[in-house]
């Protein structure tokens, strides 16, 4: 197993065959987003007997096909309790409607971020001056309990894996999202560095500081709006596998990735 530069890691399995007493052998290889789905996905598969597609005009050119070992991990054991990512019951009945509570708030400050952020590119202060302190304080309030929740989302899974966890319940464009916030923080801050007011600031800051800040507000509100409905999904009690997928409830295992299916004790 090793890591790409994209940041997933690669799952290798060997497998060997022979063609008219000739012996010959392969790798498969498949990228996978944590470290311990790579580790999950060669679980028990090793002496497992599967297809192996070969060239008939040159046997040593062969191939596995993604189907193929998918058939092969359905028919495996469910790993050990212990080994499993965490269940949909992480959280207590009674904190699940914070989530939603501390979601919304979440998805409230981001959309007033992006408004003064927007006013504040067209050199306009949009809002009163006492939303840039609110603003401030939002982000605590809600990146707290986005922080709670990430730790037992998280578990012991390899911290630079943490945000492939936090977010795995999310749909692709909340992901793509946070991370384009983040990213656009940084060039926010960038060009405000070369532009920065020389005063003005302190209880009514121009619309550069505005601009500044508001590109921070963004990335934080929509770290913590992804995070909290990662958790809000996940506390639903829908089925899920091993890989975070949703599964029918009378699935046994993932039709997706072909690992076995997380049931509530």
């Amino acid at each position: 197993m090793g890591c790409t530069r994209r940041g997933y890691y690669v799952a290798e399995l060997g497998y060997s065959y022979s063609v008219a007493g000739n012996g010959y052998s392969g790798r498969y290889r498949r990228d996978l987003p944590t470290e311990d789905e790579a580790d999950e996905f060669g679980r028990d598969l090793e002496g497992k007997p599967v297809t192996v597609h070969y060239s008939s005009d040159k046997p040593s050119i062969s191939a596995l096909l993604d189907t193929d070992i998918d058939t092969l991990q359905q028919n495996r054991p469910p790993a050990p309790a212990h080994e499993s990512p965490m269940t949909a019951d992480f959280l207590s009945g009674w904190s699940r409607p914070f989530l939603w509570f501390f979601m919304l708030l979440s998805a409230f400050g981001l959309i007033l971020s992006l408004w003064v952020h927007l006013g504040a590119v067209m050199g306009r202060r949009v809002a009163p001056a006492a939303f840039f302190w609110g603003l401030h304080i939002g982000i605590f309030v809600v990146w707290f309990p986005a922080i709670l929740v990430a730790k037992q989302l998280v578990g012991n899974v390899n911290r630079k894996d943490l945000w492939k966890v936090v977010l795995k319940g999310t749909p692709d464009w909340v992901r793509y999202m946070v991370y384009g916030f983040f990213g656009y923080a940084v060039v926010n801050f960038a060009l405000f560095m070369a532009k920065a007011p020389t005063g003005g600031s302190g209880t009514n800051p121009p619309a550069a500081v505005w601009r500044w800040f508001s590109g921070h507000w963004m990335a934080f509100y929509s770290a913590a709006l992804g995070i909290l409905y990662s958790a809000a999904d996940a506390a639903r009690g829908g089925l899920r596998c091993l890989s975070g997928h949703p599964v029918p409830d009378n699935a046994l295992y993932c039709q997706k990735c072909g690992q076995p299916v997380l049931r509530r004790a």
